[in-house]
C-alpha cells in the first residue's frame, strides 16, 4: 500500500478543484452560445417579418380588337420592263444612253460595228444577181426544148434534164432571196431601238465590248403604271389576305402617298435573305411618284382581338420571351413564357402564353426574380 504525504494530497487537492472548475465554466459558456442563438433566430425572423413588400405596376390581360399594320420599306419599279439586246452578235460601236435617260419608241440606243454585216449583205447581192442569171438562162433553155419535143427534135430525156436545170436555178434563186433578206435584217440588227417609250433602269454593256447574241444589254422600263416592290418576310405572308388595304408613301415625304393594290408575290424565297418580292401597283400615283424613289408601304390586315401589352414588360427566360405575372392569393411573382405575334412601337401583341385576367408586371422587371413576393400598386392599370 502506497503512502501519500502531505504534500501529494495538496496537489490532488488542487487538480481537482480546477477540474470542477473549467467543467462550470464550459457548462455557462454553453449555456450563452445557446441564448445567443436564440436571439439570432428572433432577431431574424422580426427582420424578415418587417421587410416591406415590394410594390409592383401591372396591367390585367384582356383582348383588345386590332388592326394589324404591317410596315416594310421598298422602292417603286415600272409595271412593266424588258431586257433589250442586240440580235446578232458583234462588237459594240457606241452605247447612246444611260441609266435614268428617257427615251422613246423607235430611238437608237446602241449600235454594233456593221462592217461584217455590210459585207455579208454585198455578198447576199452578188450571190442574188448570179442566181437570178442562172435561173433566166436555164429557164429560157427549158422553154426551148419545150417547143421542140412534140416534134420529135429532141428526146424526152433532154426535155427532163432542161426541166430538171430550171428547177436547181430556181431553187437557188429562192435561196439567194432569202439570204438577202437576212442580210439586210441583220445590218439592221447592228442597230438597237426602244421598242416603246420609257426609261433605261440598267445598262450592262460599253462601246468596244464585244457581245452575243441575245445577251442583256439594257434594261427599259415601259412609261405608264407604277409598282412599289418590297421584300417581305415569310411570316407575313403567313397572314390570310383578303384584299388588305395598302398605302404606299414616299420615305423622304410621308404627305405624299397612293393607295395600292396586290398583284403578285415570287413562288420562292431569297436564298440569302429568306424575303418574298411582293409587288404592289399603285393606284393614280402623284408625280413625286418617279421610278426609283424609296418608300413605305402600310398593309393594314382585317380588325382582330389579340392580347396586346406595353413593351416593358417583356423579359427573358432561357432565351425566350417571357413576362411576371403576379399570383394573386400568395403575392409571389411568376415568370411566364410567352409566344409573341408581332411587335409594334410600343406594345408587343402576344399569340400564347397569356390568359384573360392575368395581371403582368409592365415595370421595373429587371430587378424582379421568380417566387418574390409582391403586392399591385394603387393605380395599377
Amino acid at each position: 500500500m502506497m503512502l501519500i504525504t502531505p504534500c501529494q494530497s495538496c496537489l490532488i487537492n488542487n487538480y481537482n478543484k480546477l477540474i470542477n472548475t473549467c467543467a462550470m465554466s464550459l457548462r455557462w459558456l454553453s449555456v450563452g452560445l445557446l441564448l445567443a442563438a436564440l436571439s439570432g433566430c428572433d432577431d431574424a425572423g422580426q427582420s424578415a417579418a418587417l421587410q416591406p413588400i415590394r410594390p409592383v405596376k401591372t396591367v390585367v390581360v384582356k383582348a383588345v380588337e386590332t388592326t394589324p399594320k404591317i410596315t416594310q420599306v421598298g422602292d417603286i419599279e415600272a409595271y412593266q420592263q424588258t431586257s433589250l439586246g442586240f440580235r446578232i452578235a458583234g462588237r459594240v460601236l457606241e452605247r447612246r444612253v444611260d441609266v435614268g435617260t428617257s427615251v422613246h419608241q423607235g430611238d437608237i440606243l446602241a449600235t454594233l460595228d456593221p462592217s461584217n454585216a455590210s459585207n455579208a449583205l454585198k455578198q447576199a447581192k452578188a450571190e442574188l444577181e448570179s442566181a437570178k442569171s442562172a435561173e433566166t438562162l436555164a429557164k429560157r433553155n427549158l422553154e426551148r426544148m419545150k417547143n421542140l419535143l412534140p416534134d420529135g427534135a429532141i428526146s424526152q430525156s433532154y426535155y427532163d434534164q432542161s426541166l430538171s436545170d430550171w428547177q436547181t436555178a430556181k431553187s437557188r434563186l429562192d435561196h439567194a432571196r432569202a439570204a438577202m433578206s437576212d442580210a439586210k435584217d441583220n445590218l439592221q440588227f447592228t442597230e438597237l431601238r426602244a421598242p416603246l417609250d420609257g426609261v433605261i433602269s440598267e445598262t450592262n454593256a460599253n462601246a468596244g465590248q464585244v457581245v452575243n447574241a441575245g445577251q442583256q444589254i439594257f434594261r427599259l422600263a415601259y412609261n405608264g403604271r407604277l409598282d412599289a416592290v418590297f421584300e417581305v418576310p415569310e411570316q407575313v405572308l403567313q397572314t390570310k389576305l383578303e384584299d388588305p388595304k395598302i398605302t404606299v408613301s414616299l420615305l423622304s415625304d410621308p404627305s405624299v402617298h397612293a393607295a395600292a393594290k396586290f398583284r403578285d408575290v415570287t413562288p420562292q424565297a431569297d436564298p440569302y435573305t429568306r424575303t418574298y418580292r411582293v409587288r404592289v401597283t399603285l393606284v393614280n400615283p402623284p408625280s413625286q411618284m418617279k421610278l426609283g424613289a424609296i418608300v413605305r408601304g402600310q398593309l393594314f390586315l382585317a380588325p382582330v382581338k389579340q392580347v396586346v401589352i406595353p413593351k416593358q414588360a417583356l423579359t427573358r427566360q432561357e432565351q425566350q420571351p417571357a413576362v411576371y405575372i403576379v399570383n394573386l392569393l400568395t403575392g409571389e411573382l411568376r415568370l411566364q413564357a410567352i409566344q409573341i405575334a408581332r411587335y409594334s412601337d410600343d406594345a408587343i401583341y402576344v399569340s400564347s402564353g397569356l390568359t384573360l385576367g392575368d395581371h403582368v408586371v409592365i415595370a421595373g422587371v429587371d430587378k424582379l426574380r421568380p417566387g418574390l413576393k409582391v403586392r399591385l400598386m394603387q393605380g395599377a392599370l
